[in-house]
């Protein structure tokens, strides 16, 4: 199974309280715990960006997540990058783009207005702030912030449902 997610703020204060949780914390408690309820060992999962606000936040939540996580870093990724080559199920994805060609799909930690075979139908996932939401009658896009999946990584079946309920109902 493949997984995206985003935005995740793993040990940052402020984040944690703006999600309705008493302490950072409290939130990776409960975020691990979503995780690795979603996602198993053998699963994959894209993370799109900010995903830990501090190394020692990073390595203890790289030690107890599950899945092989591709990684592409965003604005707040220092700590994490220090710390990828100390782990086998992490694999860094530098370029802040990353094409899946078999699943048309473009990957990338922020929002762009243009992205690679996007005339042709090609699906864009990103990370970043939630205002920018999904909206498939405008664009073929899906914002994968954890923020709007339930502190979740989204599995690709889900987003692929998600799409076949909107062009049915686009078609009645």
């Amino acid at each position: 199974m493949i997984y995206f997610t985003s935005d995740t703020f793993f040990g940052r204060t402020s984040i944690a309280k703006s999600r309705g949780f008493s302490s950072s914390e409290e939130m990776n408690i409960s975020m691990i715990e979503t995780w690795n309820s979603a996602v198993s060992p053998d699963d994959i999962v894209y993370h799109l960006g900010n995903f830990a606000w501090d190394i020692i936040t990073a390595e203890q939540m790289l030690l107890n997540l599950n899945g092989a996580i591709n990684f592409m870093p965003s604005s707040y990724d220092s700590a994490t990058l220090e710390l990828i080559d100390n782990f086998t199920n992490i694999k860094l994805i530098e370029n802040g783009i990353f094409c899946i060609e078999s699943r048309n799909l473009v990957l990338s930690p922020w929002r762009m207005v243009t992205w690679p075979a996007q005339k042709s139908g090609s699906l864009h996932l990103h990370g970043g702030n939630v205002r920018h939401k999904s909206d498939l009658n405008k664009e073929n896009r899906f914002n994968v912030n954890c923020e709007l999946w339930n502190l979740s990584p989204i599995s690709l079946d889900s987003l692929e449902e998600v799409i076949k309920m909107v062009n049915n109902k686009n078609k009645e």
